[in-house]
């Protein structure tokens, strides 16, 4: 698969212009140049604003036209009915990647319809790509660049990219996964409207990209279907291409619709082209977070044999539910494996899967019950994953916990998803401290099973 060359000024430009950026604290137009500066942006910044000389210590530019520099992309963030002229003007300039901020075009009437088409046939005419209109903007952190206008600060590198029509991605999602989870992103990017690039386009651009393992999309409505399936299917056999539909309902549909121009499809087919394409199809919202770093974190299963370490019965079984419900099997464990379990627990108890590793606790402690029944587990040829359920108290610290990335390099072919019971201070801190090591850690219980199964059946759409 070729490289999209000329999406490589959306992802990695040496140059860029903010149209309309403002020195008024809160404006988009001031925000997405702090944004840029917070993150150690290393290409030149051109301020475009008549009523300034300076913003934030950059020389502003009545027109982009008076740039006398060479410019790889406009960032537009002034009213709509501005925008024809502005995006005439980087043409004239020669700018050959816009991003459109604002919204009032095709989402909104016919009037807005029409300046969509008129901004596209300019762009078109001129060999200008598109990103947009209506969109939060572009995150791409191996080149330094969060050209958003929400302020988000640093944003840290990671192997996951989104691409969303929508603006929440690059924006409060965002704000979300920084403040909540402990990964970061590599591209992000909200297409808005799609008058000209769409998720085919950005698709096919981090199938290729070395920087992306995992793709999540958020879709509302579907351009070019054919050839959406076709770039999916080519990157599905190497990376795992997760996407969550919405508009299936008569109110989701609506919504969509007013939201960015989007036509929902009939979802029994789109159902049955995402598995044809080896597009995993998400039910969830979160799911776009939580099974984009199941994948980022660990390796895909081999099979569907979950073995599970649990403080009680009653969690234990519960977990057992969970992972039948979503197709997993929670099998047999061999005579050794309960042999090597049994050495520490008490006569009394009986070994099954899942583990109940109280018995054990009473015996020898927190550190080495949890450690010989995850390494028994994790040692078994009828496992293929492991879910151990933690119980955080403060007589079992943070610090016990070094076992669980140590056994997960030993057997690194089979994952481990950590979810955990007990005190939530320190399950916030055994979050932090196992997803430095990329072990995902969940809450509550069920999700952790969600997101293993959810990885088992890309195993399974793109076997073949």
């Amino acid at each position: 698969m070729s490289r999209n060359k000329d999406l490589d000024l959306f992802f990695e430009p040496r140059s860029l212009a903010v149209i309309g950026a403002s020195m008024t604290r809160g404006k988009p137009g001031r925000v997405i140049i702090e944004n840029l500066l917070e993150n150690g942006y290393r290409g030149v910044i051109f301020p475009v604003n008549p009523k300034y000389r300076k913003i934030l210590g950059l020389r502003a530019y009545r027109s982009v036209k008076d740039i006398p520099y060479k410019v790889d992309i406009a960032f537009i963030i002034v009213p709509a009915f501005l925008c024809v002229n502005a995006v005439r003007e980087c043409a004239e300039k020669g700018i050959r990647a816009v991003v459109i901020v604002a919204g009032g075009f095709s989402e909104v009437d016919e009037d807005g319809a029409r300046l969509q088409r008129e901004i596209y046939k300019i762009a078109n005419a001129h060999g200008v790509r598109i990103v947009g209109p209506n969109t939060s903007g572009i995150i791409s952190t191996p080149g330094r660049l969060v050209a958003t206008f929400f302020p988000l600060g640093k944003v840290p590198r990671g192997s996951i990219s989104y691409v969303a029509q929508t603006g929440n991605f690059a924006t409060h999602t965002m704000r979300w996964i920084l403040t909540s989870e402990n990964f970061g992103v590599s591209r992000v990017v909200g297409l808005g409207n799609k008058c000209d690039v769409d998720e085919a386009d950005v698709l096919k651009y981090l199938g290729d990209d070395p920087n992306t393992k995992v793709v999540g999309i958020y879709m509302e409505g579907i351009r070019n279907g054919r050839r959406l399936l076709r770039v999916a299917k080519k990157v599905s056999r190497t990376k795992p291409v997760i996407a969550l539909k919405s508009g299936i309902t008569e109110a989701g549909a609506r919504t969509a619709l007013s939201h960015t121009a989007s036509m929902a499809s009939n979802d029994l087919i789109v159902d049955f082209a995402f598995r044809q394409a080896g597009i995993l199809r998400l039910q969830s919202y979160e799911d776009l977070i939580n099974v984009a770093k199941a994948f980022a974190f660990q390796p895909v299963p081999r099979g569907n044999r979950v073995g599970i370490m649990s403080p009680s019965g009653a969690m234990g079984a519960i977990m057992a539910d969970a992972c039948e419900k979503k197709g997993l099997r929670v099998p047999s464990l061999k005579e050794s494996t309960i042999g090597k379990i049994q050495e520490i627990s008490p006569k009394w108890l009986k070994i099954n899967n899942p583990v109940d590793v109280w018995g054990p606790i009473t015996l020898c402690g927190f550190e080495r019950a949890y450690r010989v029944s995850m390494e028994a587990l994790l040692a078994d040829d009828r496992i293929d994953a492991v879910i151990p359920i933690l119980m955080l108290v403060k007589e079992f610290p943070t610090k016990s916990l070094g076992f669980i990335p140590k056994l997960n390099l030993k057997h690194s072919q089979k994952p481990i998803m950590v979810t955990a019971t007990g005190d939530e201070g320190l399950y916030k801190k055994a979050k932090r401290y196992l997803e430095a090591f990329r072990i995902p850690v969940y809450t509550p219980l069920e999700k952790a099973a969600e997101a293993l199964a959810a990885m088992y059946r890309y195993r399974i759409l793109n076997s073949g």
